[in-house]
């Protein structure tokens, strides 16, 4: 961060960093260190966080310095996450019109499972060709409690 407060137009601008190396199988060292794992682990830690999904590096990364942390179990690999990680988090208590989520899988994720991440399958998954783009999601399609929250000034 700069020791100063960026202007509007520079924080739109800002781009994110790409977390992962070139070959996809590793972490970026220029980029990636124990501070980017410290806001990983303490989102995982928050009751309310079911998952978190990373790039599979970042997953590999984290599991070489905290495999085995009882939070490592809601991190998740997933592709297209080298500048972002997504969190889901759990539904509210009461809250009928959420639908919960399958529970992770047992264990830290730093297993077999992982490995797969780094096979030709997965770095570099098929594309049929002849498959059609699927048409976007309109507002209208959206849940009502969705399409508040993006109605919303």
């Amino acid at each position: 961060m700069p020791d100063r407060t960026l202007s509007r137009s520079e924080r739109e601008e800002m781009s994110a960093l790409d977390m992962v190396g070139a070959d996809g199988l590793s972490v970026d060292p220029a980029h990636w260190s124990a501070r980017q794992a410290g806001v990983i682990k303490a989102a995982a830690e928050e009751p309310e966080v079911e998952r978190i999904f990373v790039n599979a590096a970042i997953k590999k990364a984290l599991c070489e310095t905290a495999a085995g942390e009882p939070w490592m179990n809601k991190v998740r690999p997933y592709w297209g996450h080298n500048y972002h990680f997504h969190i889901r988090i759990a539904c509210p208590a009461g809250e009928t019109a959420c639908q919960p989520q399958d529970p992770v899988p047992p264990g830290d994720g730093c297993d077999k499972s992982l490995a797969w991440w780094f096979t030709d399958e997965a770095l570099h998954p098929r594309v049929d060709p002849n498959a059609k783009p699927k048409p976007p999601i309109t507002l209208a399609q959206l849940p009502p409690e969705c399409r508040q929250v993006l109605l919303e000034k």
